[in-house]
């Protein structure tokens, strides 16, 4: 029963990961620093004719690679889950939101969007790190760097990752593409706020739906 609640809670948050991630796409203020990559890549090589979750799954793939090598324990189920469904709900819900019509060009919705986005992606990360069923490939990249340079906590060696993906984004996406919907308001705002939206979802999760899990301390 217990495995049962945290696969629940990885596919649970995975699609949450992809409903927030669609919510700054539709916001057209910008990406966290990971989607912003992704987004970045697919502008460049393929100009949207394959979907976002063909990129998510090739730069993954990559980050996955390191991790058979360097963190192959932190490897589970929940990673798979991550690796392969993050970019398909993604790209699902995106396409739902433009069937329903919710693009808007005011700047409140846009706003409005973008804060959506931050509160999902967080409960989303709260939700999967709470189950403990491995490490998103993503996510374990700081680990991996913090094994190569012990002496980085893992703070420190997050904020460099974070801070690396978003140079790329910013060289592809913006000074080469010149797009106003890579690097942003919503950018500024994961960098500020979803660490503290994430301590605060993994406590209320870990009481009320993990109850002996652990997430973030």
């Amino acid at each position: 029963m217990k495995i049962c609640k945290k696969i629940t809670g990885v596919l649970l948050g995975t699609i949450l990961l992809g409903l927030g991630v669609s919510f700054y796409k539709l916001s057209s203020l910008g990406q966290d620093s990971l989607s912003a990559m992704v987004y970045s890549v697919m502008y460049l090589v393929n100009n949207e004719h394959l979907p976002y979750m063909f990129w998510y799954i090739l730069i993954n793939f990559l980050f996955l690679i390191v991790m058979l090598f360097t963190l192959r324990k932190k490897i589970n189920i929940g990673t798979i889950i991550n690796f392969l469904l993050t970019g398909v709900f993604c790209d699902l819900f995106v396409r739902l939101f433009l069937i329903c019509n919710l693009d808007s060009n005011l700047w409140f919705i846009k706003g409005l969007y973008g804060i959506l986005g931050l509160i999902i992606i967080s409960m989303g990360i709260a939700l999967y790190a709470g189950a403990n069923l491995g490490v998103a490939p993503y996510d374990s990249m700081p680990l991996a760097l913090g094994k190569l340079c012990p002496k980085i906590s893992y703070k420190y060696t997050r904020i460099i990752v974070d801070l690396l993906c978003t140079l790329i984004a910013l060289i592809i996406g913006v000074f080469i593409l010149r797009r106003s919907d890579i690097i942003g308001f919503n950018t500024i705002l994961t960098f500020i706020f979803m660490g503290p939206l994430i301590t605060l979802f993994s406590k209320f999760f870990s009481k009320y739906f993990y109850q002996e899990e652990q997430a973030f301390k």
